[in-house]
């Protein structure tokens, strides 16, 4: 990938989650879950800098212990887009990349692809990542977002009770990482908070219901996100197969 912006990495990471307050201090296969994220960030391509935006002065010394660059936040402000608005007005980005402090499973590359997504749609606004899916129990389920995004890749709802799906079933799950244009972060967070983000619970509705084009850019492999403290068990056992089978690549082992 060739950078054709600065493009500014934030991780909004607030302690008092609803469902799991200070998630992302939880320990996966002994390290903090934010750890996995900003490692995730850092090897990025197209990422010039990468910053923890907290309200909390544990992940902030938690960031500090691994390495990481991370910045105090006021405690009332609504959302992670704007911890994230709060850091970037003070750095150089043209391109804002708000990712999620609870994915421990994003790849780099997806990062890069939602930047290039961004950078190649110039009529949108932001981009965010979905994935392909097949699973009657996820599409239930209002912890897994699904989107619907017409032919030119510009999303079109998103929703936590199930869309309509495609053929045998499948439907498009949302990850929730963004990447903004500068300005337009700032816009969308001066916007008051709409009907449908009120009803759903979900912040990226504000924005297309005010009219900003969200490009979508489809993944080819889901994540796991940890919403719920059941959720890391299956972080821990994907990590664990995956360091088994590049144990047996390495050692030229077959199963």
């Amino acid at each position: 990938m060739v950078k054709t912006a600065q493009v500014l990495g934030i991780i909004p990471a607030r302690a008092h989650s609803t469902r799991f307050p200070f998630k992302i201090l939880t320990p996966i296969l002994g390290k903090p879950m934010i750890q996995y994220v900003w490692e995730a960030a850092k090897a990025s391509r197209s990422l010039s800098e990468v910053i923890v935006a907290t309200d909390h002065p544990d992940i902030f010394k938690c960031v500090k212990a691994f390495g990481g660059e991370a910045i105090m936040t006021p405690s009332e402000l609504p959302s992670g887009s704007d911890r994230v608005a709060f850091v970037a007005k003070d750095r150089q980005g043209e391109i804002i990349v708000n990712l999620q402090g609870d994915e421990p499973l994003l790849k780099p590359e997806f990062i890069d692809q939602l930047v290039d997504t961004l950078i190649n749609y110039p009529n949108s606004q932001l981009s965010t990542l979905a994935v392909q899916r097949k699973n009657s129990e996820e599409w239930v389920n209002p912890n897994c977002v699904k989107v619907v995004f017409d032919d030119r890749g510009k999303a079109l709802y998103f929703s936590r009770s199930p869309l309509a799906s495609f053929k045998s079933g499948e439907f498009f799950k949302h990850i929730g990482i963004y990447a903004y244009r500068r300005e337009s972060l700032f816009e969308f967070c001066q916007l008051p908070p709409s009907s449908l983000e009120v009803t759903e619970k979900l912040e990226q509705l504000r924005a297309l219901q005010h009219g900003m084009a969200i490009q979508v850019c489809v993944v080819n492999q889901d994540t796991i996100a940890v919403d719920v403290p059941q959720d890391v068990s299956k972080v821990e056992d994907y990590l664990k197969k995956r360091e088994l089978s590049r144990g047996k690549m390495s050692t030229g082992e077959s199963s």
